[in-house]
């Protein structure tokens, strides 16, 4: 019977071993661009330490948020509100112009207060 879908790990099987190596590469490089708590908190100059005091937590679960592939937006927003920041985002489709977003906390936060 033919399966009509292969696993990727199936797939990785036929890439050669240079291949392999530069899609590690590029997975390792996402992983560390994904360590979003960690940047924003070491571009605000803060110490785990200082932005748990910020949020009230404790230094651990700082630890724990920045060692984190997969943060809610909810935790972004929250931790860079602490910091004294803002967020901007833009959403990019192709061929199409940027969708733009400014202070996207202000909304976000008054929507979970009426909440």
């Amino acid at each position: 019977m033919n399966r009509p879908h292969r696993t990727y790990k199936e797939i990785k099987q036929e890439f050669s071993p240079e291949m392999r190596e530069r899609i590690s590469v590029g997975a390792n490089q996402i992983r560390a661009e994904l360590k979003i708590i960690s940047t924003v908190r070491q571009a605000a100059g803060l110490t785990q330490a200082e932005l748990a005091d910020l949020l009230d937590v404790r230094q651990s679960y700082i630890s724990q948020v920045e060692s984190k592939e997969n943060i809610t937006l909810g935790t972004l927003i929250n931790t860079i509100v602490a910091m004294g920041g803002s967020i901007d985002l833009t959403v990019n489709f192709p061929e199409k112009s940027p969708v733009q977003f400014s202070q996207i906390e202000a909304s976000f936060l008054s929507n979970r207060k009426e909440s």
